[in-house]
């Protein structure tokens, strides 16, 4: 039923003009929304569908009801009110599965939804079966979109499935009239086609696939549409692997990746942590993956995607996995156009750092997350953590937390946790959680937690302004009768900050090494008594050193992975180490490196774990980790100081 009089309450008036969705007739409010959604401004729609279930009109269970909810639910989907989205969906769609054939098309939309849901959770089985659902419901051309988000979902399933959903959809439109083939709709499936088939091994198949599809779609022209990018980008990873690097090179200089135009840069992230190796998610340290995404305007990470991966699908979905935590401050993202943010693509492998190697914030953070989950049941689900955060974020918006609660305190705190803004709005969203903290009469820890959390959200987060704060603020009685908290911030106090640390540091290291409130074998205390053998080395003091390094109760292997990083003295770089291919092309990017270093300071294992764009500099930066020199750390045996240790080499025009 298309937007049809569906209210038996308060029909359009003919030839009203409403000033605003509340003073709208509810038929015209639902007919305006409908339209906006279909034309695809689901933020409008969105708008107007909450305005209309507002006014509680429509009868419980009704079709009218249903219709709104599954229309309403879709569009929230679109503009990431995805949790939401889903259960407007799930409520109104049962309803119109048994309502019959004039409803087939909202049944068709609102099913789709729910596979894009599943899909960007990675819920794979889940999204493949409602994408099939709708197949069965779709004849014609109409099956062209869900056979391309098949395609891409089944990519990594190995045999003929994937193949089978693209070639139909090449089928179906090169059985049109040569005059009605729409020859970039042709290209994109040609070039799902050859995803598969990379994926599969068969390089030499997938790139004469791609170059049919760079043909149909009128070759390497100035045009650049999303479609034609990544079929672009494809194509430059299929010549990369049958050899072809000049032809890579080409293709991608016609992404625009590396190469933004306006002279932007797409800079690192706050936050871009690959997945670890190893058994619990599958990856291998020769794994490599591209991984395609785009980025909100605040900075988070939409629709993660590997493209290309060699191995199955739990492993491709490891790597998209752990980009969809990646974010971007606001700030450093604004100067990004739209375009290129819709299809970003990095290379990457997983790290080797192991599950062992804890942050100084990291006691404290599980400490938090303890506190907060007994309160929040939405952290305790299995869903994924963005949906957690998304239900926490919902449920702040909706005020189904009480002021002064506990509840509402843990909301807010995981919602500064978490915050992707800039620093001046995490520091606002920190000193709600407080006030909130404080008036729930939280326990201590938890103000303490919040309060060591705003100085480091701050614009001086990481300067000396920051270690004078974290000095005095472990020194209040609040925080000294805490000792998890007193000895997180004394052990921050005390780090470097270039290339120094405050005159106290020692003895803030001291203090913490000695703290018997913790047990012995804490991996605070360890890494206090680690930095004070190294300080003792760099001093030649070696008795102490050793004094210190045996009270850890930790073996070389597993002191190099308590968090302490031995700083960099040089890096040996010079303007010869740029690729003078990548120069010639105008390209720019980044590689962050991930290496072990060794006692004296000398770099080894080195491996590129996260690089923009793909393909361009990786070589160059793992034969630059070579000349990377780093301060001396004390180890008896004279093993690996630092383990999977990161360094990141930009590449930069002048």
């Amino acid at each position: 039923m298309a937007a049809a009089l569906i209210f038996l309450l308060a029909a359009a008036v003919p030839g009203a003009v409403a000033a605003s969705p509340e003073t709208l007739p509810s038929q015209q409010l639902f007919d305006q929304a409908s339209a906006a959604a279909e034309k695809g401004d689901c933020r409008t729609a969105a708008s107007l569908f909450d305005a209309l279930e507002k006014r509680k009109v429509l009868k419980p269970d009704s079709i009218p009801e249903a219709v709104v909810s599954v229309r309403r639910g879709g569009c929230l989907v679109r503009v990431r009110r995805i949790a939401e989205g889903e259960r407007a969906i799930q409520k109104g769609l049962p309803v119109l599965e048994k309502a019959g054939p004039d409803y087939v098309n909202d049944v068709v939309n609102a099913t789709e939804a729910l596979g894009d849901v599943a899909i960007r959770y990675h819920d794979h089985d889940r999204g493949i079966a409602q994408y099939q659902r709708v197949l069965g419901m779709v004849k014609g051309l109409s099956r062209l979109r869900v056979l391309a988000e098949l395609a891409k979902a089944t990519a990594f399933d190995g045999g003929t499935t994937s193949l089978a959903y693209s070639e139909e959809g090449i089928a179906l439109i090169s059985a049109l009239p040569p005059k009605d083939q729409n020859k970039d709709s042709l290209a994109v499936f040609h070039s799902l086609h050859a995803r598969t088939l990379l994926n599969q091994g068969k390089t030499q198949e997938g790139y004469a696939e791609l170059k049919q599809a760079l043909k149909l779609s009128g070759g390497l022209t100035a045009r650049t549409t999303t479609n034609e990018v990544s079929m672009r980008s494809d194509l430059g990873m299929a010549a990369a692997l049958v050899g072809r690097k000049e032809d890579a090179r080409l293709y991608l200089a016609y992404t625009g990746a590396g190469r933004i135009a306006g002279g932007a840069r797409f800079t690192r992230g706050m936050s871009m942590d690959p997945p670890l190796c190893g058994e619990e998610t599958g990856l291998r340290p020769d794994d490599v993956a591209v991984v395609e995404f785009s980025i909100n305007e605040d900075g988070s990470v939409a629709g993660a995607n590997t493209v290309y991966s060699r191995g199955n699908r739990a492993v491709a979905t490891a790597f998209a996995r752990a980009v969809d935590d990646w974010y971007w401050s606001p700030d450093s993202i604004k100067a990004i156009p739209l375009f290129y943010r819709t299809g970003m693509r990095v290379e990457m492998r997983c790290s080797t750092a192991g599950g062992d190697a804890p942050s100084i914030l990291s006691p404290a953070n599980a400490r938090f997350w303890t506190w907060a989950s007994s309160r929040l049941p939405a952290l305790r689900t299995e869903e994924s953590g963005q949906k957690k955060v998304e239900a926490v974020r919902l449920a702040l918006a909706q005020d189904r937390f009480a002021a002064g609660s506990a509840e509402r305190a843990a909301a807010l705190g995981v919602v500064a946790a978490l915050s992707v803004s800039s620093s001046e709005a995490r520091s606002e969203d920190t000193v709600r959680a407080m006030a909130a903290a404080t008036e729930a009469k939280a326990p201590p820890e938890v103000v303490n937690w919040l309060r060591i959390n705003s100085v480091l959200s701050g614009e001086t987060g990481k300067d000396r302004k920051a270690r004078l704060a974290l000095q005095a603020m472990a020194a209040e009685p609040s925080f000294a009768a805490d000792p998890l908290s007193s000895a997180t911030a004394l052990l921050l106090a005390s780090a470097k900050y270039r290339g120094s640390r405050l005159p106290e540091a020692p003895a803030m290291l001291q203090q913490v090494a000695d703290d018997g409130r913790l047990p012995d074998r804490h991996p605070l205390r360890q890494a206090a008594r680690i930095t004070l053998a190294n300080l003792a080395a760099a001093a030649g003091d070696g008795a102490a050193a050793q004094r210190f390094f045996a009270s850890t109760g930790l073996t070389e292997q597993q002191c190099a992975l308590i968090g302490v990083r031995p700083a960099l003295r040089s890096s040996g770089a010079d303007s010869n180490d740029y690729p003078m291919e990548a120069m010639r092309m105008g390209f720019e990017g980044w590689v962050n490196l991930e290496f072990d270093v060794t006692a004296d300071g000398r770099t080894a294992t080195a491996r590129p774990i996260v690089a923009y764009p793909p393909l361009i500099f990786v070589d160059a930066a793992a034969g630059m980790a070579k000349g990377f020199r780093y301060e001396a750390s004390y180890r008896p045996g004279g093993g690996a100081a630092c383990t999977a240790n990161r360094e990141t080499v930009s590449f930069i025009l002048p």
